[in-house]
């Protein structure tokens, strides 16, 4: 009688349980390899609340240093120094370019003492 040492239900009994066994596989790291650069690209700054109050009315009284603004809260008296920005028609203008009545827009700061400085004067020009 001939001996068989696999016999088929054995053979099915093994190629099961080899089909049905997990396989894992993982990729063999080189401990001296330099690490892959990767390139990090900063999260997006938070815009900073801006420190400028912005207002629109119509200018009451103006002068070199100066000029005053009717709004509908009430009267704003700016200081006007040679860091603000004015404006005729998005056109860089001089201060001698506004008049009493003119309709104007910009923005404020408020000073520690309680100062309004004009940031910005802005006027469209008559058609």
């Amino acid at each position: 009688m001939k001996s068989t040492f696999l016999t088929p239900a054995l053979a099915a009994v093994l190629g099961f349980a080899l089909a049905s066994a997990p396989l894992t596989v993982s990729a063999q790291t080189s401990t001296n390899a330099a690490p892959a650069a990767t390139t990090m690209t900063p999260a997006p700054a938070a815009k900073a609340k801006s420190s400028y109050t912005p207002y629109a009315g119509t200018i009451s009284a103006i002068d070199a240093t100066s000029v005053t603004v009717t709004t509908k809260k009430g009267d704003l008296k700016l200081a006007i120094d040679t860091t603000t920005k004015i404006e005729v028609s998005h056109k860089k203008a001089a201060v001698t370019d506004f008049a009493v009545g003119d309709k104007v827009t910009g923005s404020y700061a408020t000073g520690a003492d309680g100062t309004l400085t004009a940031h910005s004067l802005h006027k469209k020009a008559a058609k």
